[in-house]
């Protein structure tokens, strides 16, 4: 009886320590993860600030700013400029509100949630508008190309730089970035390009286009 208690004892345990380790294993997988996307979109907010070309007394618009880190960069570029901000998500607005609080206090940085309809600038008030990883939520992207449009001065340029949701071929992502160049060109930019960058997720897009 001893015995069979015995090697009962062992059997928990050992399944105890498997499962632990199992534990641990997923844990370290998802720290991975989360650490690759980390990456990514700090991968993805370099090229917006590298295509930006940040100057003083810019007003500057972000469409999703996520947790706010590529509006801390910006706005330390940015100096004497505005920089503008909206996002649909609660936390990602707290997140990035205690990431910028020292910039909205002094009034160079204001943000929003919302949507980009519901933002209180006039018309033509932008130099330059960017949107990183937001465009596959769009149901409609040509209508907030047309919305973003009316929101640049002359001369304005519209940045997108987004990841496929899927796993797509390189001709698939050559097509897609094809379809948002023709978007472009549908809402009134002129001039616009695209660009594409191997990334360990997915190849990410970059679309630009100027205001007339």
């Amino acid at each position: 009886m001893n015995i069979h208690k015995q090697s009962q004892n062992n059997f928990m345990q050992s399944a105890t320590a498997l499962y632990t380790e199992l534990q641990n294993n997923e844990s370290i997988v998802e720290k991975v993860k989360s650490w690759l996307r980390v990456s990514e979109n700090k991968t993805i907010s370099s090229w917006i600030i590298e295509q930006l070309h940040v100057q003083p007394y810019q007003h500057i618009l972000e469409v999703g700013y996520g947790n706010g880190n590529a509006l801390y960069e910006i706005a330390k570029k940015s100096k004497v400029g505005f920089l503008a901000c909206v996002e649909e998500s609660v936390s990602m607005y707290q997140q990035a509100y205690r990431k910028n609080k020292k910039f909205i206090e002094k009034g160079l940085m204001q943000l929003h949630l919302g949507s980009v309809e519901t933002l209180p600038y006039p018309a033509h008030y932008f130099h330059n508008i960017y949107a990183g990883n937001i465009y596959n939520s769009w149901s409609e992207p040509q209508y907030k190309f047309m919305q973003l449009n009316s929101l640049l001065r002359n001369g304005g340029k519209l940045i997108t730089v987004f990841q496929p949701q899927q796993s797509l071929t390189e001709k698939e992502i050559w097509d897609l970035a094809e379809k948002v160049q023709q978007q472009y060109t549908e809402a009134g930019f002129c001039d616009v390009r695209f660009a594409l960058r191997d990334m360990h997720a997915a190849t990410a897009i970059s679309v630009v286009g100027y205001k007339e």
